[in-house]
């Protein structure tokens, strides 16, 4: 399912206003990311994370997407990255070892070619650089609360988010190494900006279930919050990956070599 499909420049504004990055992601991502003087989100949408981790990171930001409006949405918060629009399916638009650190958040369950995602990450990464994958398992989508309200959107998320073998097969295929796979389990209390969230479909399976099913699940949602307080859940698994550089020759094999020929030369 080709991101195009959804129609982003349409829902620009909604995301612009109600999505928002996630402070306990955020913090997880700047503890592992040693390094970063350059770093490149592919699908940046709005760009609130690439905003937060350039700052963190005092790294040079920059960005794409393919909604020319969400990056429209996107310049007018940042001044001080760089932004353009292009395609995760397609060539990105940069040159090769351009970027540290290479990642994307909520991207690929929206693409069709996971291959091209991470082999053109690949490309534009240096060396020694992190490249960094953030997704729902199937049993993160099960339990977060967008499915406790509106559980018409569990088997529709669970169709389009890739499993996590796919992710790591096609990272490996792309050239990454020390692949590892870390999470994140927050709680929180859900107030009114998110029931503004859900309220204003800031969220894209909202906008694939009925209409019905949408007004029978905000119901839900209003009647919960007059009888107390709600706890919300979310969580999220990210899939590190290394870009290694290669090697012409196995230094132990050389070792090895010289020793053996080195003993062949005495009696």
């Amino acid at each position: 399912m080709a991101r195009e499909n959804f129609l982003f420049d349409e829902v620009a504004e909604i995301y612009s206003q109600f999505r928002y990055p996630n402070e306990k992601l955020v913090e997880h991502i700047f503890k592992r990311v040693r390094y970063a003087d350059r770093i490149l989100e592919v699908g940046c949408g709005t760009a609130d994370y690439l905003s937060v981790l350039s700052e963190l990171l005092n790294a040079r930001g920059s960005g794409f997407d393919i909604s020319h409006r969400m990056i429209d949405c996107a310049l007018r918060k940042n001044l001080n990255i760089d932004l353009r629009t292009g395609n995760a399916e397609e060539s990105f638009p940069y040159s090769d070892c351009e970027f540290d650190f290479v990642f994307n958040i909520n991207l690929v369950h929206y693409i069709d070619s996971l291959e091209n995602l991470f082999k053109e990450s690949y490309r534009v990464l240096a060396y020694e650089g992190s490249v960094l994958t953030v997704t729902d398992s199937c049993q993160e989508i099960e339990d977060r609360t967008l499915t406790l309200f509106f559980p018409e959107t569990l088997e529709i998320d669970r169709a389009r988010y890739p499993g996590n073998s796919a992710i790591t097969n096609a990272m490996k295929k792309a050239g990454f190494e020390g692949i590892y796979t870390t999470k994140v389990k927050t709680t929180f209390e859900f107030k009114i900006q998110h029931y503004e969230q859900y309220k204003n479909k800031a969220y894209s399976a909202l906008r694939m279930i009925s209409e019905e099913a949408f007004r029978n699940g905000l119901k839900r949602v209003e009647e919960s919050m007059k009888r107390g307080t709600i706890i919300g859940k979310k969580s999220y698994t990210q899939i590190w990956g290394i870009k290694v550089e290669r090697r012409d020759f196995d230094l132990p094999t050389i070792f090895s070599t010289r020793f053996h020929n080195d003993n062949d030369n005495h009696p």
